[in-house]
């Protein structure tokens, strides 16, 4: 069974297993697997499962867990090994300890938001933004050319503090967010704004008003996105297109600034086609800044201009497809066309592991231990980073290795190290990997290492991508020797 044979026995897991909300008692109502509650509950238990999330206390099917043991059908020793995880977890956290000696009961919403926590949002914020266009070197803006200048910040998410958040957000103080339009309004500039639609959903959309805006003003910011109205836990989107009239905004802006820059930001949780904004000269940079909470505008803002050595490094954790018809039917079970491991010969809009910064990067001196290794042996690697452009900056180092002869279908690479490592302006650093044997395991009816010739590339970016970053990447190659055999004989 999944919940003791593999997750306990075979790898280890000690702690407790929770179900969803409302899971077990689907095993009844939805998939018709059990007839009521007291078999649904002994199908649940004696698969593994220790606690129950349920909708109420009418629906919670564990209340029969007493019931079952009655009538032999799950054993009171069975209910002693579900037990055992749950209270290990909560004596580990201290809840059955006398209320002084936690230091949590002394915490209130002070203690959350204090000046250190604030930064800490601010700084998670910027860490996470993904710049994804940059032509001319747009950003970052100058600060003492933008002095002064009319700045347009438009669309549904420019001044909406509850599309900045994502789903099962927590409820923050209004007064600790910022919104892109307040952020961008500490900068020494004059803001005009406008909103277009009220929503993410954008059903009703105002085009004088953006017109109008971006007529007036040097250089527009347009905010754009899905929000939790259309990303959220139940709901799929059947396309990759922005909601509503989000896209004849963004075209509105760009033909409305005639040649004047235009901006772009981002606020989704998954990809969305911006081909268009992409391949337009229209649009000079992007800025992925996914729901950057209660941070979003001061995040925004320094990054806009560069405040205190800010450069974005953010890394796509996806691919973003170039259109619909690259995504796999979703009763399609296989990887096939799935992942960047798995994409195939299709060109995606962004690859996984893409991402811009304000600085440029040049990797030299890849060294591997030893070019031929042991069955079970881990590889070692090391190679120098340079930032050779004219900012400081972090870059994301990251390492694929891929199979040229395994003895079963495997991807067309796989990445199995990434480093975000700061590298000052005109120097270089000596950064370390190791390649262990599970990184390059196959699976056939378990998980094992084979003999082979491996490639491997480290670079900031996937091998072999139509769209890059201006840095480059390396690549070597090593042997695994040896009989094929079980990775945990290792």
């Amino acid at each position: 069974m999944l919940l003791t044979d593999i997750l306990r026995n075979e790898w280890g897991f000690e702690g407790y297993v929770v179900s969803d909300e409302g899971a077990i008692e689907f095993i009844m109502l939805m998939h018709n697997y059990t007839k009521n509650m007291l078999e649904t509950a002994v199908a649940a238990v004696n698969a593994g499962c220790n606690l129950e999330l349920t909708f109420s206390l009418a629906d919670n099917v564990f209340m029969k867990i007493k019931d079952a043991v009655m009538h032999g059908n799950i054993t009171l020793e069975t209910v002693k090994e579900r037990l055992y995880p749950l209270f290990y977890t909560r004596m580990r956290l201290g809840e059955f300890d006398p209320p002084d000696m936690n230091p949590y009961s002394f915490l209130d919403l002070g203690s959350v938001q204090t000046q250190e926590h604030r930064d800490l949002a601010v700084e998670a914020a910027i860490k996470s933004f993904v710049l994804l266009k940059n032509i001319r070197d747009t950003l970052p803006l100058d600060l003492e050319s933008i002095r002064g200048k009319r700045i347009g910040v438009i669309g549904p998410f420019a001044d909406n503090p509850q599309e900045l958040f994502g789903d099962y957000e927590p409820h923050p103080d209004p007064q600790y967010i910022t919104t892109p339009k307040e952020g961008l309004a500490m900068l020494p500039v004059k803001i005009f704004f406008a909103a277009g639609c009220i929503n993410a959903q954008c059903e009703k959309y105002n085009p004088n008003e953006i017109k109008e805006v971006v007529q007036s003003v040097d250089i527009t910011i347009v905010c754009l996105g899905t929000g939790v109205s259309v990303e959220t836990e139940g709901k799929d989107r059947v396309d990759l297109s922005f909601p509503g009239h989000q896209a004849d905004l963004l075209r509105d802006a760009v033909g409305s600034a005639a040649g004047r820059p235009v901006i772009l930001l981002l606020f989704n949780a998954g990809p969305l086609d911006v081909s268009w904004a992409q391949s337009s000269d229209g649009v000079q940079a992007i800025l992925e800044c996914f729901f950057p909470a209660q941070a979003s505008g001061i995040a925004i803002a320094k990054t806009m201009v560069g405040a205190d050595g800010v450069n974005p490094a953010g890394r796509l954790p996806v691919t973003w497809p170039a259109r619909m018809q690259q995504v796999p039917p979703m009763e399609n079970y296989t990887m096939h066309g799935r992942t960047y491991r798995y994409f195939g010969n299709q060109v995606p809009l962004y690859p996984f592991g893409y991402g811009l910064s304000y600085t440029k990067f040049y990797y030299s001196d890849l060294v591997v231990t030893h070019s031929s290794l042991q069955m079970c042996e881990t590889l070692q690697l090391s190679v120098q980073v340079h930032n050779s452009g004219s900012r400081i900056g972090e870059e994301v180092a990251q390492v694929y290795i891929s199979w040229s002869n395994a003895s079963v279908p495997v991807p067309r690479w796989q990445l199995v190290g990434i480093q975000r490592i700061a590298v000052p302006l005109d120097s270089a650093v000596k950064i370390f990997f190791s390649v262990r044997p599970e990184q390059r395991a196959v699976w056939t009816d378990q998980w094992k290492v084979e003999p082979g010739n491996f490639f491997l590339y480290v670079g900031g970016q996937q091998p072999f991508q139509d769209l890059t970053v201006p840095s480059n990447t390396l690549q070597t190659n090593f042997t695994v020797e040896g009989k094929a055999q079980p990775l945990n004989t290792c």
